[in-house]
């Protein structure tokens, strides 16, 4: 699980620096801008979105039923996902105000940049429907997912998990038979939504004991990787074209016999933890490396290659200092109790404060 969450994050972080690169370079890209056409590489948010309706589940298991378990459930959240979030969109205001062509898309106002803190999604001036920070519109979903999760984990866990996935289902059905005419509703009601659900009903086969032989575990991964290249570009389709691809890759993943443990699997267990932190850091690394790029007047066969390798290369070491310096300690003082969950829910590959 720790591996494909990685995997996920360098995706997306693949996805950004090759957009940029064949931007800057244009028919000099080379196999760079046919690789970054050849699949769907943002997808990574897809297989995030499943992922994080399994380990909510998950990790919620010995919440389900108790008196405080919804409040233990949204504080652990909040302070796993926000802290790093208001940092990074602190960083990118601060950017912002030192160097605005560094930045694309206009800002807002106070208000504007409120609702990007509060996780409330709110259009842009040129209409993007996406925050100060442009990466947190994934963490929008994420965010209205928990809100609708918490009350639900009073009940039990099997109810808990049908009624949220029914009322989130039926949430984007209404969206879609009678649009709504409120933005946020709107967006909410997106039916990527749908991938949460996904999620949260393969840690219910986890949790009943449901494992796949290991003839389809190899072939799911196999399938999944076709269906994202054969629909890269029916973005209009994403939870169809992009959702299932994930659910099965995410399937493969976690319906499978334990593994035994090896350095191998400690090294993605590391990058895992660190997802999160990639996932927010990268942009900074890649505007930092595109300002050096004009600077310097890069050409050439190889420069765009060393723009992406070399960009990958920077923003996951600062992704790894980051959750071990910054990011780790900020849960654990928020979240104090978080040892108690870890070793009620032991899975091989995945930590209980894992979202992405």
């Amino acid at each position: 699980m720790q591996g494909l969450r990685a995997a996920a994050a360098l995706a997306v972080a693949f996805s950004h620096f090759a957009h940029d690169a064949v931007a800057n370079a244009g028919d000099q890209a080379g196999w760079v801008g046919v690789v970054a056409k050849f699949f769907p590489w943002d997808a990574g948010v897809d297989v995030f979105f499943v992922i994080s309706g399994f380990v909510i589940v998950h990790a919620s298991a010995p919440l389900f039923a108790a008196r405080r378990g919804p409040l233990t459930f949204l504080h652990h959240r909040l302070a796993r996902i926000v802290p790093l979030y208001w940092i990074m969109t602190a960083a990118f205001l601060a950017v912002l105000a030192g160097s605005r062509a560094a930045i694309h898309g206009d800002i807002g106002g106070p208000g504007f940049i409120a609702a990007s803190l509060f996780f409330i999604p709110w259009p842009r001036p040129d209409g993007v429907m996406q925050p100060a920070f442009g990466l947190g519109w994934t963490l929008n979903y994420e965010m209205f997912f928990y809100l609708v999760f918490t009350p639900f984990v009073l009940l039990r866990r099997g109810l808990a998990v049908g009624g949220a996935a029914v009322l989130l289902a039926s949430f984007v059905v209404l969206g879609l038979l009678w649009p709504f005419h409120n933005l946020q509703l709107a967006y909410w009601a997106s039916p990527i939504i749908l991938e949460f659900c996904a999620g949260m009903l393969l840690a219910q086969c986890y949790a009943a004991g449901f494992r796949l032989p290991l003839a389809v575990r190899l072939v799911l991964p196999v399938a999944a990787l076709v269906l994202l290249h054969l629909g890269a570009a029916a973005t209009a389709l994403r939870p169809l074209a992009f959702g299932v691809p994930a659910l099965m890759l995410v399937a493969g993943c976690v319906l499978a016999p334990p593994f035994a443990a090896s350095r191998a699997a400690r090294v993605l267990v590391i990058l895992g933890d660190a997802s999160y932190a990639m996932y927010l850091v990268h942009p900074f690394i890649m505007r930092g490396l595109t300002v050096l790029w004009h600077k310097f007047h890069l050409h050439g066969a190889f420069a765009v290659p060393i723009y992406v390798l070399a960009g990958l290369a920077v923003a996951q070491g600062c992704a790894l200092a980051v959750n071990r310096y910054l990011e780790r300690k900020l849960t654990r003082r928020l979240r104090p109790g978080n040892r108690v969950i870890d070793e009620a829910i032991q899975m091989p590959g995945l930590r209980a404060d894992g979202i992405l």
